[in-house]
């Protein structure tokens, strides 16, 4: 697999799988720009895990945040500034609030639909428009999980996901026939900091519920992504690709 001569977007890439897909994305021939809401150390730390790869100057992170239009729009140009075009992207920003429906506050739904859904409307659009305009089609991959079907205690993160595969599906089908793929990765349990709010029983009856009795790690899901924006996964459209060992709905 390659990704030479692509230039790849990731937001959410200072930590986790977003990280991952930054490193992996470098390692295959790719010139990437991330971004992360704080402007600290763990971005530095990205950068310079791709100098020590041998990929100096590769990976380039700014800081940004998806519910903000002037942000998403930053990323893009950083991108096109540094490297002279996009090809690819992969919306990975998501945030979560646990909390039952009937107890939710509004601010707290608010808060996760704007990063998980209306974050990635942002990119996504921004990412369609940047294809358009360069006219050779483009490759987008967003973030989804397990809870998009509906998990207790976890509201606002299984409605905005399930958007968020909606408009994946949007975009697979309006915009398919210039070229411009769109498809999810559906991860499982990953030990994220995203899933490190989970109790210790949570985590043993995630693990207990997926056929290969193991969480999945960051890497793995970014090994999945890569191949979607790889000339490989080029009949894939508007796909919901599983990477969940084998899990089709969480048991919690």
């Amino acid at each position: 697999m390659n990704l030479g001569g692509q230039v790849v977007v990731v937001t959410g890439g200072s930590r986790g799988i977003g990280r991952s897909c930054a490193l992996q994305a470098a390692q295959l021939g790719a010139r990437v720009v991330f971004c992360a809401r704080h402007d600290g150390a763990e971005r530095r730390a990205v950068e310079a895990e791709a100098a020590a790869r041998g990929m100096p100057g590769a990976v380039v992170g700014v800081p940004a945040d998806v519910t903000r239009e002037d942000d998403v729009a930053g990323v893009f140009a950083v991108a096109r500034r540094e490297f002279g075009t996009v090809t690819s992207v992969v919306s990975n920003a998501a945030s979560s609030s646990e909390s039952l429906l009937v107890t939710m506050e509004t601010a707290s739904w608010d808060a996760v639909m704007a990063t998980n859904l209306t974050g990635s409307f942002l990119v996504a659009r921004y990412a369609i428009r940047t294809f358009l305009e360069q006219r050779f089609g483009g490759r987008l991959v967003l973030m989804g999980t397990l809870s998009q079907n509906g998990v207790a205690g976890n509201g606002a993160y299984a409605a905005s996901k399930g958007g968020a595969l909606g408009l994946t599906r949007l975009i697979a089908r309006q915009y398919g026939r210039l070229g411009i793929r769109a498809n999810m990765v559906v991860p499982g349990y990953v030990e994220t900091a995203l899933s490190s709010t989970l109790s210790g029983r949570q985590r043993r009856s995630l693990v207990d519920g997926c056929p290969l009795h193991r969480p999945g790690s960051p890497d793995e899901i970014a090994a999945v992504a890569m191949f979607l924006l790889s000339d490989e996964a080029r009949g894939l459209n508007g796909q919901a690709v599983f990477a969940s060992g084998g899990m089709l709905e969480t048991p919690l």
